[in-house]
């Protein structure tokens, strides 16, 4: 019947129940079983209390895992499985925790405690569903809706106001009215949460399948998370290539990328610059100088404030700085060998791939006269491939000469540097041929 949770959560809830007590799946993992999504982590909720779920599961590894609030997870064969004793809490002092719980006996009064009705449903060993806050219909429906008050559940936990606006962007659902007006008359509570839980919960929101109307939406909840974003609301571009303002054309640029969490981060804040650097011509149209290192310097505190690591950073900021790189000709129509060679050469394949992706992106979320088309960007992927993948000298590494033969011609220091640095522009340029005669008669000319 539960096969789905596996053989050894199944196990868990067969022993609890066997030596007396009631046990059941509850949380995301049923949610996700309802909605034929693949489940996560199998969390078991219980009448015993972690002293009688340690004498259950007296055989196996128990861990402590959040003993004071009820949780120990039991390891079975391999796979952890978190039990959580039925409980009922007191206020939240900051916000994020409970200042207390107090163990209970009562489904009832663990379900009032949780989140979202969705969330608050339960499933014993026999896969009966026990639901008494109406989760499963608001499945159905594709309705997010707090249990009880949602101020309350907000007040309690401020992260539930990311969480909803999560869910409703991943599963494609909408918030119920008194559970959007809690979310967003309670979205400064947000200051409480510590950044990399903020980060983590962006993370998923941005790749959902719903992320364009959510984002657009609930925009001011995700400058409790951005607060720098705010500037790119309502600002219109007044720019011939533009029909967006610049968050309206962020958001739109980032829901076409592919579902990585650089790339799409990178997109949302790649024109984060473009308010502080506009600038109109004398004809009435608006520019932005250098508003791609202006993003980058901006991006590089907010990554830094949500603690992203260094190799995500590094990544997506460099995304940013050269969203604008040219991949086409001076016709702004076909695709540029030279400065593709060039790209491959200075970034690599896989990065050259994902700059290519963010170019593709913005490009769409112009103006439609201006987006180069489909064609174009799959030719530049092909070309970046076979590139990559071939002979080409596109690196230092590559050349049919090193810097013993730059030192032998009479160079030394840093000039043997600048020498190969100067052949590999003039290979990838296509004004050297990369043989060793031929580089070696340029690097003696150079003398």
């Amino acid at each position: 019947m539960l096969e789905e949770f596996g053989s050894s959560a199944v196990f868990a809830l067969n022993t609890l129940e066997k030596s007396g007590f009631e046990a059941y799946l509850v949380g995301g993992s049923v949610r996700d079983y309802l909605m034929d999504l693949p489940l996560g982590d199998k969390d078991i909720t219980t009448n015993a209390t972690p002293d009688e779920v340690r004498g259950v599961f007296s055989r196996f590894r128990v861990i402590d895992t959040g003993v004071r609030h009820g949780t120990v997870t039991v390891l079975i064969d391999g796979e952890p499985i978190e039990i959580t004793t039925y409980r009922t809490e007191s206020k939240y002092g900051d916000n994020r925790h409970p200042d207390y719980v107090a163990f209970s006996k009562s489904f009832s009064d663990d379900v009032l405690r949780r989140d979202f009705t969705m969330n608050g449903i339960g499933i014993s060993a026999d896969g009966k569903i026990r639901d008494e806050v109406g989760g499963k219909q608001d499945i159905e429906n594709k309705i997010i809706r707090a249990i009880g008050n949602p101020e309350d559940r907000f007040s309690e936990d401020a992260l539930r106001i990311l969480r909803a606006v999560r869910f409703a962007s991943v599963l494609g659902f909408e918030i119920e009215e008194n559970t959007e007006k809690a979310v967003l008359g309670k979205r400064e509570l947000l200051k409480n949460i510590s950044a990399e839980r903020k980060r983590d919960e962006l993370m998923k929101l941005i790749c959902g399948k719903n992320a364009e109307n959510i984002l657009l939406k609930y925009r001011e909840v995700i400058a409790q998370c951005i607060p720098e974003i705010q500037c790119e609301f309502d600002f219109n571009q007044h720019n011939r290539h533009h029909i967006f303002d610049v968050y309206t054309h962020s958001v739109k640029a980032m829901a076409s990328a592919k579902n990585d969490t650089n790339i799409r981060m990178a997109l949302l804040l790649h024109d984060i610059g473009k308010p502080s650097t506009a600038k109109y011509d004398e004809k009435g149209e608006m520019h932005f100088k250098c508003h791609a290192q202006k993003s980058f310097e901006i991006s590089e505190k907010i990554l830094t404030e949500l603690r992203f690591s260094n190799a995500e950073k590094d990544e997506i900021l460099t995304l940013i700085k050269y969203h604008d790189i040219p991949f086409m000709c001076e016709d702004m129509k076909t695709v540029s060998e030279k400065r593709v060679k060039r790209i491959v050469s200075k970034f690599g394949k896989d990065l050259s791939l994902k700059l290519l992706e963010v170019r593709r992106c913005d490009n769409l979320a112009q103006k439609s006269e201006y987006f180069l088309g489909e064609t174009f960007y799959s030719d530049c992927e092909r070309l970046i491939c076979t590139l990559a993948d071939g002979n080409e000298c596109l690196t230092l590494k590559d050349l049919e000469i090193d810097g013993n033969d730059i030192k032998k011609i009479g160079f030394s220091g840093k000039k043997i540097g600048e020498v190969l640095n100067q052949l590999l522009e003039n290979v990838l340029d296509g004004t050297l041929l990369n043989s060793k005669e031929e580089l070696v008669a340029f690097a003696e000319s150079l003398k």
